[in-house]
């Protein structure tokens, strides 16, 4: 029994899960080839490390990713497809509900009390089987949230307060703003006080499964030349995904290959 003890915490270790490799790819199987073509283009790109795509399955994500299964939203009943997606073998990681705490159409859109609810019923019984990430929510969201005029921290702490009986392994964030904010603050900076907020507040490991500067090419390359150093340097911070894996995005506008954008997501 001690044996086996040892082998779940050795399981459990970051280090033993590659989590040093801490850059990710967001990507979805909206294509031509309906798939996992536009994150495959970052095979061979050791920086990059894992993948995930809003849900399950991987769309046949290339294997020398690792590929973590989010649970977008709350299920209406039982949901044996993503039992079998978090017990698939080399599962490690599992991701919750997408931005909860907004409530635009392409948000999960879920109130504090019942996405505990639903934690408790469909994230928790995989606890120490696999690391369990907190609901991916917008950590610089100043705005209304989907409970009422309150924003993602306080729907964070409502959250954790419904869900007393939850284990979490790591808390995963998200990050949208200028590459310039508009009284002329380098994005980076901004950027990283959020993250860096984020973990004081919340006191867990840090994922930013979602993460980009507004500006031009040029702009998020210089963005992502001081945060991605940054990111890489903080001990807390355990993986990151820049958005995205898409045409004009990470992706050139064919389709075809890597952006100059994604070349220097993938090497810097």
């Amino acid at each position: 029994m001690t044996y086996t003890y040892l082998l779940l915490a050795i399981f459990l270790l970051p280090e033993a899960n590659g989590l040093a490799a801490k850059r990710g790819i967001a990507y979805n199987n909206n294509n031509p080839s309906g798939n996992a073509v536009y994150a495959n283009l970052f095979k061979g790109h050791t920086k990059v490390s894992w993948a995930y795509d809003w849900g399950y399955p991987s769309w046949n994500l290339d294997s020398s990713f690792e590929f973590v299964p989010m649970l977008w939203g709350l299920p209406s009943g039982a949901d044996p497809d993503w039992t079998a997606a978090v017990q698939t073998p080399g599962t490690v990681n599992i991701l919750g509900f997408n931005e909860p705490d907004l409530t635009y159409d392409a948000s999960s859109n879920i109130i504090p009390e019942k996405a505990a609810a639903g934690y408790l019923t469909y994230m928790q019984p995989f606890a120490g089987t696999v690391r369990i990430g907190s609901p991916s929510v917008l950590w610089n969201n100043v705005g209304s949230s989907s409970g009422g005029s309150y924003n993602t921290a306080t729907w964070t702490e409502y959250f954790l307060g419904n869900c007393t009986g939850c284990h979490l392994d790591f808390a995963a964030i998200h990050y949208y703003q200028d590459c310039v904010t508009p009284d002329g603050q380098n994005g980076a900076v901004w950027f990283e006080g959020n993250v860096t907020n984020a973990h004081d507040v919340l006191g867990l490991p840090i994922w930013i499964t979602e993460f980009e500067c507004y500006g031009s090419e040029q702009q998020q390359i210089a963005f992502l030349e001081q945060a991605l150093p940054w990111l890489d340097s903080q001990g807390y911070v355990e993986r990151y995904a820049y958005f995205g894996a898409f045409p004009q995005y990470l992706i050139n506008a064919d389709g075809t290959a890597l952006s100059d954008l994604g070349s220097s997501y993938a090497s810097i």
